[in-house]
Order: C-alpha cells, then sequence, then structure tokens
C-alpha cells in the first residue's frame, strides 16, 4: 500500500501545487489592468493623489479652527497671558480628541508644553500667527 504524497500537497501520481488556482486569463488580466488604470487617474500632475489634497489657509480640522481662535483672542485681549490661552487649547484639544475635561490634567499638559523648549517654540509660532 501506497501513501501518495500526503503532506506534500500531492496525490497518488500527482505533482503538489496550489490548488484551486484561476488560470490567469482575459478576466484576471482584466481586472488587475483596469485597477492600475483607475489608481492613474486619481494621480495629478504634482503626483499627490486626489485633488483634496490642495487647500487654500482653511484649517484642516476643528482642533486648528479653535487654535486658530484661541490665537485671534488671544492678540485682541481675550486671554490675559499666553498661559491662559495655553490651558484653553490644552482643554479644547482633550474635549474634541478624548471627549474628556479634566482640570488637573490640562494644567500639566499645559506646564508640560511650556517647560519643553521645542513646544514652547511651536506655541509661540501658533501665538503670533494670530490674525
Amino acid at each position: 500500500m501506497a501513501v501518495g504524497g500526503v503532506g506534500r500537497g500531492g496525490g497518488k501520481g500527482r505533482a503538489g501545487g496550489a490548488k484551486g488556482a484561476a488560470p490567469a486569463g482575459p478576466t484576471g488580466g482584466a481586472a488587475f489592468g483596469a485597477r492600475v488604470d483607475r489608481a492613474e487617474s486619481l494621480v495629478g500632475p504634482s503626483g499627490l493623489v486626489g485633488s483634496s489634497n490642495v487647500q487654500g489657509p482653511q484649517a484642516a480640522d476643528p482642533v486648528a479652527a479653535q487654535a486658530k481662535a484661541i490665537a485671534r483672542q488671544l492678540k485682541n485681549g481675550g486671554f490675559k497671558n499666553k498661559e491662559e490661552a495655553t490651558k484653553a487649547l490644552v482643554a479644547e484639544v482633550l474635549k474634541e480628541k478624548l471627549r474628556m475635561k479634566s482640570a488637573a490634567l490640562t494644567h500639566r499638559i499645559a506646564d508640560a508644553l511650556q517647560e519643553d523648549p521645542r513646544l514652547n517654540q511651536v506655541l509661540e509660532r501658533l501665538w503670533s500667527k494670530a490674525e
């Protein structure tokens, strides 16, 4: 009694190979080619996909819009100092992105932002961009 290729993918006298593989006929090649053609049509002259990457001076998300609004309020005297504006920005990020409100966490994050020289520089740029 012969064991016909147990564990080797083949039966008695058959070679092993991929089972259920469809031959590459006109439908297989056409489907792949159509996918490539559709992807090419999305690429614009700059190489970026789609045209939604080109935006004007609009804010990309609500947090960025709120950050600009806070910067304008700071410039117009809505906040006493930059520390208050930073705390307001942190509170807005926590509310929008994490759906939470915590005065202690807001205070700790704002302090950490102001103590880090690199992040403080980013905050200064943000506050100076007020329109």
